[in-house]
């Protein structure tokens, strides 16, 4: 819940957002006060009203008949009135039929044009600290990639928005056609829009979701820059890449050149949840980079309608660096765990109210934030995308932050097919990354990190901090951590090559589990037993960090022992070597499991094995520093002499 909903009046960018497409890079300048359709109100009427109630109410402002929007009960309609507009809401509130009035609110989309027409070749917002080239404050899209996860065409976004070029070689394999309504005239899906194919145009009211030309290259560029950061092909050697190389994009066009009506939004909204209720499509998420107008209980229940459906809304914060605390943002403010008039809340919130960072980390100075209204921050800034007739352009916004959150949305349900939206929701805010310039400016503090989703029930070890001080004799302890990030449901098993080990998570479901074996490593002949394993009960999640300790670790030769950590898929890392002083492994080690729910995999296994095999060269034999990561389970590696053997070395084979 993002708090209190209140009925006020925004100010600056929220009232009307930078357009984008008005012909210079600063764009068209806000007006102080949120606007509206002039001549036109919205009036919800009470379930079972009569004609005659009706008809009463719309001669009340002077209107012969009503433009019905697509709802529950049918009873929202937008009536024409040449009233003002607060007298016209006054005398229908006045009456016993209607349950609310407001105003046609208009909107506006939410980004910053710097270069509309040209590519800046770079998609950081894509990066990750891990890819090639790197940027750690990207969203991780392609260590996801790396990963072998891209999307995937049975997982459906809408765009909410201006419309889409659904031609541009980066999105026209990723646009939707309906199958469900043939090119032929006829309303054949009976959802009152004839011949949707890619979807509707709600500003124009007709199945053109694309209006743009060779000589008007900034109609529709907005809603087409949206959806190649979502969407934009991978792979195929032009362009870009978007969060999603495979996903199936829906436009819902509501925006025009000067914006566009919360009527229009609401019937968007409304299209996507008939879609989804009527036809089954596996609707995510809508992307809804735009915003303007006061609170409309009208759009906050067609919000809440596709929440109950899982629907996720996600929503730009806001280009007026204003705290949306203070100053209510809409449509970023909503909630839908919270009623709104007669409409019932969901049982979570599907609002995602996306603040937009640089490629340095920092929060935008443009972008709007809130501690309690505001949950994450994603790329916004000099973000390339796909813009109309072929183009690439580079544009700054919120609005370009919020899709990257939908494509993480729609490439986690790709991963996870079985996921809820509130699992998807909860997997967005817990995988974030904790950032300085987001804390106390969002309610998770973090920014967007895709890189860690995997599916339900595998799981990913990360090995930080690890520091062995070692010598001849005495005791040698070597410790390294495990933390649980996303609590999953699923067996892991750790396998230590140690006398004892314990694993401790630090996420809210904490706990430590330990094995009470003891390994012996003989002077020659192999360790017993082996491997020492230590199980992870289910429901502990992501293992990110380790902390293992070696206890009454003894032995007559300590500097010729090494302890290597051997992840179930066969991935190592040496915890303590043969050569004398502090061995730190490489930082960033990653050993990964691929288990599944209420599977084990094999376990790994360190196995130190003496030979004994004599030499008749000595200079070969001594202390040959043993590298400080293994690369392959099997390799053979000097590790020194074991005295009294005079002419001869120990050989140790890591299995």
């Amino acid at each position: 819940m993002k708090g209190t909903i209140q009925r006020q009046y925004l100010i600056g960018l929220t009232a009307a957002a930078i357009i984008l497409f008005a012909g210079s890079s600063q764009g068209q300048q806000p007006s102080a006060t949120p606007e509206f359709v002039p001549g036109e109100v919205l009036v919800q009427f009470r379930p079972g009203a009569a004609a005659i109630d009706v008809a009463e109410a719309r001669s009340a402002v002077g209107s012969v008949e009503g433009s019905t929007l697509r709802g529950p009960d049918g009873g929202l309609e937008v009536l024409s009135t040449d009233l003002p507009i607060a007298e016209a809401i006054e005398n229908l509130k006045s009456l016993p039929q209607v349950e609310f009035a407001e105003p046609n609110w208009i909107l506006r989309h939410y980004e910053v044009s710097n270069d509309p027409y040209y590519t800046n070749g770079t998609l950081w917002g894509m990066y990750g600290d891990g890819t090639t080239p790197a940027n750690q404050f990207g969203s991780q899209a392609g260590e996801l990639w790396a990963n072998g996860f891209t999307g995937s065409a049975s997982v459906y976004v809408g765009v909410i928005d201006e419309g889409i070029d659904f031609n541009h070689p980066d999105l026209a394999q990723n646009i939707w056609t309906n199958p469900f309504d043939a090119v032929d005239g006829v309303d054949n899906d009976g959802n009152g829009r004839i011949d949707d194919i890619h979807g509707w145009d709600f500003f124009e009211n007709n199945n053109s979701i694309y209006d743009g030309s060779p000589a008007n290259l900034n109609l529709d560029a907005h809603g087409t820059h949206v959806s190649g950061t979502i969407g934009g092909r991978g792979g195929n050697g032009i362009g870009v890449a978007g969060v999603n190389w495979n996903v199936t994009i829906i436009s819902g066009k509501f925006l025009g050149p000067s914006g566009g009506s919360i009527a229009a939004a609401i019937s968007a909204v409304e299209y996507f949840t008939d879609l989804k209720v009527r036809h089954g499509l596996n609707i995510v998420a809508t992307s809804n980079s735009w915003g303007g107008g006061a609170y409309s209980l009208a759009l906050h229940q067609a919000i809440i309608r596709a929440a109950k459906q899982g629907i996720l809304f996600i929503a730009a914060a806001g280009n007026s660096a204003t705290d949306n605390d203070t100053t209510a943002n809409y449509p970023s403010n909503y909630a839908t765990d919270v009623a709104a008039g007669n409409e019932t809340a969901a049982s979570y919130d599907a609002v995602i109210a996306v603040a937009s960072i640089t490629s340095a980390g920092a929060l935008s100075s443009f972008s709007q934030y809130g501690a309690t209204t505001v949950d994450i921050g994603a790329p916004g800034e000099a973000i390339t995308s796909t813009t109309p007739q072929n183009g690439y352009s580079s544009y700054n916004g919120t609005s370009m932050a919020t899709p990257h959150v939908t494509g993480a949305a729609a490439i986690y349900k790709a991963i996870n097919p079985g996921a809820s939206a509130n699992d998807v929701r909860n997997a967005i805010l817990s995988q974030g990354i904790a950032t300085p310039s987001l804390s106390g400016k969002t309610v998770t503090g973090k920014r967007l990190n895709v890189g860690g989703f995997m599916p339900v029930g595998s799981t990913t070890i990360a090995i930080n901090d690890v520091s062995v001080t070692e010598g001849h004799s005495g005791t040698t302890n070597a410790t390294f951590t495990v933390s649980l990030s996303v609590a999953i449901a699923g067996t892991v098993t750790v396998n230590y090559a140690t006398a004892n080990g314990t694993a401790t998570a630090t996420s809210s479901r904490a706990t430590s589990v330990a094995n009470s074996a003891s390994i012996t490593i003989p002077s020659s002949g192999a360790a017993t037993p082996y491997p020492s394993n230590i199980t992870v009960p289910a429901g502990l999640g992501n293992l990110q960090k380790v902390t293992a300790t070696l206890t009454g670790f003894s032995h007559t030769f300590p500097g010729d022992v090494d302890v290597l950590l051997v992840g179930p898929s066969g991935q190592s890392v040496m915890l303590m070597s043969d050569v004398n002083g502090t061995q730190n492994p490489p930082p960033r080690t990653s050993l990964s499991s691929s288990t599944t729910r209420g599977r084990r995999s094999a376990p790994a296994r360190w196995r130190p094995a003496h030979t004994g095999r004599p030499t008749t060269a000595p200079e070969t034999c001594g202390r040959a520093p043993h590298p400080r990561r293994l690369t392959a389970r099997r390799s053979r590696y000097s590790m020194g002499s074991i005295p009294p053997a005079p002419g001869s070395c120990t050989w140790w084979t890591m299995r």
